[in-house]
């Protein structure tokens, strides 16, 4: 067993590492990490936009949960058209409206055109 030896007023002084701990004031903020996900075509990989491009329509963000057999479908659906699953989805909503609107479930005109041309009266 080996003797425990305490400090006495004698040994040479502990080094102060006080100097590196910064409080209040001194201490500075941690720099943000930036996001992890990529957002530009740059850091996708893909190549710059060419010049005089328009960009595409506008468009929103829409965050939904589909059965596998609806998947399947868009799946199948965009293999047969060559069209993506955004078109596909697109498409279907243009569709779906129109039914309704032939049925009487929603208005013959959307309600946008509705403000516009009572704006314009």
């Amino acid at each position: 067993m080996t003797p425990t030896r305490t400090r006495t007023a004698t040994d040479t002084p502990l080094p102060d590492d006080d100097e590196d701990i910064r409080v209040g004031d001194d201490a500075k903020p941690a720099k943000k990490r930036a996001a992890v996900t990529p957002n530009s075509r740059k850091q996708l990989g893909r190549p710059e936009r060419r010049r005089g491009r328009k960009p595409g329509p506008t468009r929103v963000m829409m965050n939904v949960r589909v059965l596998l057999e609806t998947d399947d479908l868009v799946t199948e659906i965009g293999e047969e058209t060559g069209m993506g699953p955004q078109d596909v989805t697109d498409v279907a909503i243009a569709h779906y409206a129109a039914h309704l609107r032939r049925t009487g479930k929603l208005p013959k005109v959307p309600k946008r055109d509705q403000e516009e041309q009572s704006e314009a009266s």
